[in-house]
């Protein structure tokens, strides 16, 4: 990743990749920003400190306005780290950005499910004038569901499956359930967006 924006060349060819922090006074033709999900942006150390969330907000607005024609802006429904499975949040900043301003493409193996639609991609956006400070989406948490082995599950995109292990402690509890239809997946129990049966 680049750190000095010094040594950015706009005719070799080659394609830049830096932080948010770098990106500041410079300006791209295109600019792709990945990982528009909760937790990554706003990052989850952020969201608890005092004044995070309107720091974050401001490395959005950077990253977005250093684009002089295009920009792309992409998150996942799912995301491996650190070898586990988790389900994935939009970013509260995506719905921020006026419908008009947007065109929404869907890409990857799977299309997203009916309800992730119904909870993201079709929900009203907020006037301009209700922007600031104004948190419109709501983070799963299910931090008071109790799972245990033999426990069945639906998930919104994966359906329905029997838990067959839990382990963690606490809002890192990882359920690993065998769905009947798309096989063995781990889901952290915190966010996914799970309901018991």
């Amino acid at each position: 990743m680049s750190s000095a924006a010094d040594d950015l060349d706009d005719e070799s060819g080659t394609v830049s990749l830096m932080t948010l922090h770098t990106a500041k006074g410079l300006e791209f033709d295109a600019v792709f920003i990945t990982g528009i999900e909760e937790e990554i942006l706003p990052h989850r150390i952020s969201v608890a400190e005092a004044g995070g969330i309107q720091e974050e907000r401001r490395l959005f607005y950077v990253g977005i306005t250093r684009a002089k024609k295009k920009l792309h802006l992409s998150l996942a429904t799912s995301r491996a780290t650190f070898g586990e499975i988790a389900s994935c949040m939009p970013s509260r900043f995506l719905t921020e950005i006026p419908d008009s301003l947007v065109d929404w493409r869907e890409s990857g193996r799977r299309s997203l499910s009916p309800s992730f639609e119904k909870r993201f991609w079709d929900a009203p956006s907020k006037p301009r004038t209700e922007w600031t400070g104004a948190i419109t989406r709501e983070v799963r948490d299910n931090s008071g569901l109790e799972l245990v082995t033999g426990d069945r599950i639906t998930h919104d995109d994966f359906g329905e499956g029997r838990v067959i292990a839990v382990t963690g402690e606490g809002a890192k509890r990882i359920a690993e359930v065998q769905f009947d239809d798309v096989g063995k997946k781990k889901l952290l129990i915190k966010i996914a967006p799970i309901t018991k049966v």
